[in-house]
């Protein structure tokens, strides 16, 4: 019995031994605790940048608003329109364009008076002439004679060839006498236009409607002294 109650006996001294051990663990870690001093980590330095100049692009050109599409019905056509692209001449003229015209052919104009109860009834053409100058109605014989001679061309023994060209009028009347070629003495020339320009009658000349107009005539004269 005694040894039995010494070998509890021990056993209560060992567990009473550790309980005091933990107890003073306890306690020593509770008292170095209470010593330690906790130190925050200083804060970190804020950023230091530096400033940056940023350059605002300029703002897109203003377009010309363009309407929005009218809504379509439910019955019209669905098929999306591609809006005209405006082309700006001003300024896409760096290109020459050759354009060969054919000539446009001429068109008579229709007289509209001929219509004739809906029937286009073209009118008649305009006769045709052959144009022709003026025609002597009383010569040329008979428009110089010996008495036209001038008394001093006779007497000085002029003689000579004429060539003149008269301008007749649509009266038929002499209208202007020119020399072409002279006899060499102004009295012959001078009184040979005088005489045949108020003797003289023509008809006429004519252009290639018939109608009567100006025209030219053109003769010669020989100056001979007569014989006795």
């Amino acid at each position: 019995m005694a040894y039995t109650d010494t070998q509890h006996t021990h056993k209560r001294l060992a567990g009473l031994t550790g309980v005091a051990l933990v107890h003073i663990a306890l306690a020593m870690g509770l008292a170095a605790g209470l010593t330690i001093k906790y130190t925050q980590a200083p804060p970190e330095p804020r950023l230091k940048g530096t400033n940056v100049k940023f350059e605002i692009p300029p703002p897109p050109p203003v377009e010309e608003d363009i309407p929005e599409p009218t809504p379509a019905s439910d019955t019209a056509d669905t098929t999306p329109s591609v809006p005209d692209t405006i082309i700006d001449l001003a300024h896409n003229a760096d290109f020459d364009v050759d354009l060969d015209l054919l000539p446009i052919p001429h068109v008579p104009r229709v007289d509209t008076s001929v219509l004739e109860r809906g029937n286009l009834r073209l009118p008649d053409p305009p006769p045709t002439f052959t144009p022709r100058d003026p025609i002597p109605r009383n010569g040329p014989r008979g428009w110089l004679s010996n008495a036209d001679y001038p008394r001093r061309a006779l007497q000085r023994g002029w003689e000579g060839d004429l060539t003149y060209a008269l301008a007749v009028g649509k009266d038929g009347k002499v209208d202007d006498c020119r020399v072409i070629s002279s006899t060499g003495h102004d009295i012959l020339d001078s009184t040979a236009c005088d005489v045949i320009t108020s003797k003289a009658r023509f008809d006429p000349a004519t252009d290639r409607t018939g109608a009567e107009v100006g025209g030219t005539y053109r003769g010669t004269v020989t100056w001979m002294i007569p014989e006795d």
